[in-house]
């Protein structure tokens, strides 16, 4: 293979000693730097000549995003720290492989790394990551990938397709201990080729429009560490550590249990995209632990962390009762800040889910009842002081929801209907008060494992037992929970499943995963155009077309009575000290997707910036109980974009 810019390439290799900008977090690995032929030897083609790879690098019809929705603020300064309290410390601090699925490590692993691509937040398009341009081949499975030029890591070496080669044989090495990493890209993907330095290409093993989206975004790790140490060794030397990445942040240090630090890269190489403009802007990002939520939510109030935890659920109470300015001068005088944001993320659904593989509720007349039985709108009032609304969808507050859906609610009366046609009769009760039926009566186990807050369940409990149905409640640990779960070892089950920006209904209702352990088709639903759905989905390249098949998906799933479909929230609570200035919609839109806490918590650290001035009038309007100026209560800003 000839060889390509070699002497600009080795000079940007040896500038590793001199122009480190943070903390090697890779001291103690022994580094051998390889030189370009060394390294195509290693990761690029054996199987294609020089000529074919020019040919096919011709061939190549390059795309980009010349057009990125732009959403730094011009008021932003850099500068300042952020500190968040959160609980339950990481089990590791590593990008991939055995445990490193915790919501911490996944926020730290979106500041300090980049992805090949990234999606822009209004548009859904792809905008450039560590790629200045794109391009997929007319067949939709061999995909292509430029290096920016400007792309280094944070010890001063350049990004190149070595890497993205590198990254991907770490990940489906199985010392990493990673199965579900080892299975999906061994699966779906050919080993990637680097045909240049600079270019990369990668072959598909199927036809489905998500792998591209999935590959690129993938998170890269530095060919020049990873190449050079084993699995094991991996695991063992970062696991309470982070290597060099090329995002706008790098690792500080980690006490475990205690504190974690990241730091702004001063030399980050993308600083001047304007995409980036005057995003990634506090210099320092903490998170301090705590082991107690009541101690967390202290530490906030004394002013010890910055932002409060995500307000949901048990905790509304705070944010009704406690974080209000009847009772808190700190809120009053606008110490604190209190805000409701519409930022249109999509609803995580969850609820008591069905096990339709048998008796009862293989009958969709006993699912739907039990779904009118469960009384939410007394749940909403009582437990979360109407903050929440029904949720009546699978995709619900999304563009994927679809608003002809059946409408449950609370209606015993039809609820009895349902059941004395399905054969559960109030005329054969035994003495307890229980529905009978051949025999048995109508009884079910339900695990408790979240809290000692059962209040939900035990008001359901009650509803139930009016028409006739006994549920007794299991309390349980989270490992005997998730193993009933994978065996299949209920009758109703409460479940809860994160929200995608781009959905994969297939991994939870295709019905080859319905007759399958430890799979997300809990409920052994089959559906014959439900599996339709899935497979024209997985091959539909566009866009609209995709959200019509998930629309069409979601009146299905809704009309069969899977779950008791809980509630939501259409905006995001949040109480934070008032340092920081913040853009118009203060928390991203449209795409805010995912688990809220670590969410939160990285859109705060991509848009926020520390203002000098207003923390110096805090600390004096905390000594003097001054009032401060109000901010808005409501943002409402990504409303115009629904």
């Amino acid at each position: 293979m000839k060889k390509i810019l070699s002497c600009l390439f080795l000079i940007s290799l040896i500038s590793i000693i001199s122009c480190c900008n943070p903390e090697d977090s890779s001291s103690n690995t022994q580094i051998k730097i390889l030189n370009e032929e060394e390294l195509m030897e290693k990761y690029g083609s054996k199987d294609l000549t020089e000529e074919q790879v020019d040919s096919i690098i011709k061939s190549i019809k390059w795309t980009t995003n010349k057009k990125p929705t732009i959403l730094g603020s011009k008021k932003a300064k850099k500068g300042g720290t952020a500190v968040f309290g959160y609980s339950n410390y990481p089990a590791t601090l590593r990008t991939y492989g055995e445990n490193s699925t915790n919501l911490i490590t996944i926020l730290l692993t979106r500041m300090v790394y980049e992805t090949l691509l990234k999606i822009d937040p209004v548009t859904y398009e792809f905008i450039p990551g560590l790629t200045d341009k794109w391009s997929i081949s007319e067949d939709k499975k061999t995909y292509f990938f430029h290096i920016n030029k400007n792309a280094k890591w944070q010890d001063g070496v350049p990004v190149s397709a070595f890497d993205i080669v590198a990254t991907y044989d770490l990940l489906i090495d199985e010392g990493i201990r990673d199965p579900y990493y080892n299975d999906f890209y061994r699966s779906k993907y050919e080993r990637p080729v680097a045909l240049k330095p600079n270019i990369v290409m990668v072959k598909a093993k199927i036809l489905q429009w998500s792998l591209f989206l999935y590959f690129g975004g993938s998170y890269i790790l530095p060919e020049h560490i990873i190449g050079r140490i084993k699995p094991s060794e991996f695991l063992t030397e970062y696991n309470n550590k982070m290597m060099i990445g090329s995002g706008p942040y790098y690792f500080e240090k980690a006490s475990p249990n205690e504190f974690i630090i990241i730091k702004r890269d001063t030399n980050w190489w993308a600083a001047d995209i304007p995409l980036n403009k005057n995003l990634f802007n506090l210099d320092e990002l903490k998170i301090n632990f705590y082991t107690d939520e009541t101690v967390l939510f202290e530490n906030f109030k004394k002013g010890n962390s910055d932002i409060a935890p995500y307000l949901y659920g048990h905790t509304m109470n705070k944010w009704v009762k406690e974080f209000t300015a009847d009772e808190m001068d700190a809120v009053k005088y606008n110490h604190i800040i209190r805000q409701k944001v519409y930022c249109g993320k999509p609803a995580e659904h969850g609820g008591f889910a069905f096990n339709m593989r048998e008796e009862p509720f293989n009958d969709i007349r006993v699912r739907k009842a039990v779904n009118l039985l469960f009384n939410r709108g007394e749940i909403i009032k009582k437990l979360f002081y109407n903050e929440y609304k029904h949720m009546d969808s699978y995709y619900a507050n999304s563009i994927y929801e679809n608003k002809n859906n059946p409408k449950i609610r609370y209606n015993p009366e039809e609820a009895v209907r349902l059941l004395e046609e399905a054969g559960y009769s109030q005329k054969n009760l035994n003495e307890e008060g229980y529905i009978v039926k051949d025999g048995k009566p109508f009884e079910l186990n339900l695990n408790v494992y979240r809290s000692d807050d059962t209040r939900i369940e035990t008001l359901f409990q009650e509803e139930l037992k009016k028409v006739g149905i006994k549920m007794n409640l299991k309390k349980v640990t989270w490992a005997t929970h998730t193993k009933d779960l994978g065996e299949r070892n209920f009758k109703m089950i409460w479940i809860n499943y994160t929200t995608l920006l781009f959905p994969n209904p297939e991994s939870s209702v295709h019905s080859k995963y319905a007759d399958k352990l430890n799979t997300n088709n809990i409920f052994g639903f089959k559906n014959k155009r439900i599996d339709e759905i899935c497979e024209t989905y997985n091959l539909e390249f566009d866009f609209d077309k995709r959200k019509e098949l998930v629309q069409e998906l979601d009146s299905i799933l809704a009309s069969n009575y899977l779950m008791t479909l809980n509630w939501y929230s259409d905006n995001v609570k949040i109480l934070y000290w008032n340092k920081f200035g913040t853009p118009d919609f203060v928390l991203s839109g449209v795409s805010y997707v995912g688990e809220i806490t670590f969410r939160l918590l990285e859109i705060i650290a991509t848009f926020w910036w520390y203002n000098e001035e207003a923390d110096k009038a805090l600390k004096n309007a905390r000594e003097k109980k001054l009032p401060l100026p109000a901010k808005p209560t409501e943002v409402r800003y990504w409303e115009k974009y629904r």
